[in-house]
């Protein structure tokens, strides 16, 4: 027997045996709440213009003042 053949055989035997399971039909059904539905409000967001120069400078300003906390924190645990 070859491989294509012992292959071939061992899938039909496997195709013979195999079983079919039928379910039956099963009855759902669906309730849904008697609450009313919310409500969407849109707000309205106004934004500034504002110019790449003064964002990097509010940056800078908050990373320098992170830097400092940090420094401060590091000179306490030293005199500790």
């Amino acid at each position: 027997m070859t491989v294509t053949t012992l292959m071939a055989t061992s899938a039909g035997a496997s195709a013979a045996t195999r079983t079919t399971v039928t379910a039956e039909p099963v009855q759902a059904t669906v309730t849904l709440d008697q609450r009313p539905v919310a409500t969407m409000q849109f707000n309205r967001i106004h934004l500034k213009r504002t110019s790449t120069k003064a964002i990097a400078n509010q940056v800078q300003t908050t990373v320098d003042a992170s830097a400092l906390n940090l420094d401060q924190q590091h000179r306490d645990q030293q005199l500790k």
